[in-house]
């Protein structure tokens, strides 16, 4: 295998890993991969699952097969966005292999987490929700302070890829936060809170992009991330009905209803 081809594996496939694993499509990993084969005079069969990829790139007799696996998924558009600018650079020749290695590298490193950032965007879009929701401002106000404090902490639990930990502690918090901040306020719906607090952590746009990769034609990779998204969403309300089963034990039921 001559270094073009092993340049044009390593750039091809990096592309198409971080397109997985920041939340988009299968038919857009293999996208970027093909037109990158393409633009080096290669020829590349690539076949994306939510969970790896496989690729053959040929250039006359010559031919060369790289897997690879796909253990974390989240979803980063940022990050989407440039592996795309990357992807068009290197079509229209004005990025280089090497440049290009060197940015997909840099891109595939662990980001910091953002706790500031995903506090304020949890805590705001829970509060439109509550107020989506016809909720008055106190509703509103215990929606967004419980979805940013929520947000902070589930920044600094270990990755494991959205399911079962962050999504089992993140439905506990939010009901018995909730529940906690109706009881000792004696004001507010707690049901309205729960809910517009449920909605920021529920997984919108995996099931989203499960319909668009069914639509696609891509089956297999549409019922697997269907799969996962009605299994996060699952552990996330049996999170939620863990705390309010342990509300109701200590005797919080006069106060879920007042």
């Amino acid at each position: 295998m001559n270094e073009e081809m092993h340049q044009v594996i390593a750039v091809a496939r990096m592309a198409a890993s971080l397109i997985l694993s920041n939340g988009g499509e299968t038919y857009r990993a293999e996208e970027p991969a093909v037109h990158i084969g393409r633009t080096f005079g290669f020829d590349i069969d690539v076949i994306a699952l939510p969970t790896g990829l496989t690729m053959t790139v040929r250039h006359g007799e010559e031919s060369a097969t790289s897997i690879a696996r796909v253990s974390s998924r989240t979803t980063d558009l940022a990050r989407l966005e440039r592996v795309n600018a990357i992807s068009r650079a290197l079509e229209s020749r004005d990025m280089a292999l090497d440049e290009a290695r060197r940015e997909l590298e840099r891109l595939s490193r662990p980001a910091a987490a953002r706790v500031g950032l995903s506090a304020a965007a949890g805590g705001g879009s829970a509060a439109m929700f509550a107020l989506m929701f016809l909720g008055d401002g106190f509703d509103m106000l215990a929606a967004g302070l419980i979805s940013a404090a929520v947000q902070a902490v589930l920044c600094f639990l270990p990755d494991q890829e959205g399911m079962p930990l962050t999504c089992l502690i993140g439905g506990f918090l939010v009901a018995a936060l909730s529940l906690a901040v109706v009881l000792l306020c004696g004001m507010g719906d707690a049901d309205r809170i729960i809910l517009s607090n449920m909605m920021p952590l529920l997984p919108g746009l995996a099931f989203t992009n499960a319909i668009r990769d069914s639509m696609h034609g891509d089956m297999v990779s549409g019922g697997a991330r269907i799969c996962d998204a009605v299994m996060r969403a699952v552990i996330l309300a049996t999170g939620a009905g863990i705390a309010m089963l342990a509300f109701l034990r200590i005797g919080g039921g006069n106060a879920w209803w007042m």
